[in-house]
């Protein structure tokens, strides 16, 4: 009986590689056999399973966006019923100092960021990731609009408002944090959020 096919398995290994080298030196540092010793791989592998690095970029976004969504998610499953404690919980999981916090993952979301504007394609792949989590704002904002804890009248404008706020901070952060007031980002972004939908009572 032949083997199951593991290039799945294979891909995901290196496009995390790819993640944890980003994350140190950046894109344009990600050599293929600094890639392949992450991933603990040969390079033969690394180019039988992709064409180019741009390809394990690809699938490196893709790997990000799965992380981070689950992680958010299970974040997030606790409070379901209360879109008031769900906001104040996506805002402090983005920006608060907790153990909730990735340096790589969000050292590799920075590189990504820079890469969309450079790449069609990534950048394609990273307004789609995006939009998804400006979608969880939404249902959020309009949960809380149906049960009178906010009064919002522009969902999509509030919700795309705090995610630029949201990544803002994070390019920020990474290129003039001492700007940022320790603690600062999450309490100022509820204070927005607070104003923008219209929310009865404080974030904090």
């Amino acid at each position: 009986m032949p083997r199951p096919s593991n290039t799945a398995e294979r891909r995901t290994q290196i496009a995390r590689g790819l993640i944890s080298v980003m994350a140190e030196r950046g894109y344009d540092g990600a050599s293929m056999p600094a890639i392949a010793k992450a991933a603990g791989l040969t390079q033969g592998l690394i180019h039988y399973h992709f064409k180019n690095k741009r390809a394990i970029l690809l699938v490196a976004l893709q790997e990000l966006v799965v992380l981070h969504t689950d992680h958010l998610d299970r974040h997030l499953a606790p409070l379901d019923d209360d879109p008031h404690e769900q906001m104040a919980a996506f805002i402090d999981f983005h920006l608060g100092l907790g153990t909730d916090a990735s340096p790589e993952i969000l050292a590799s979301w920075l590189v990504l960021s820079g890469e969309a504007l450079r790449q069609r394609k990534v950048r394609k792949a990273f307004a789609e990731a995006v939009a998804k989590w400006v979608q969880q704002l939404v249902g959020i904002i309009e949960q809380g609009n149906r049960e009178g804890l906010f009064d919002c009248v522009q969902p999509a404008a509030a919700a795309a408002a705090l995610m630029s706020t949201i990544q803002g901070y994070f390019v920020l952060g990474a290129t003039a944090r001492d700007q940022i007031p320790r603690g600062s980002a999450a309490r100022s972004t509820k204070a927005m959020a607070e104003g923008l939908l219209r929310s009865k009572w404080s974030f904090d």
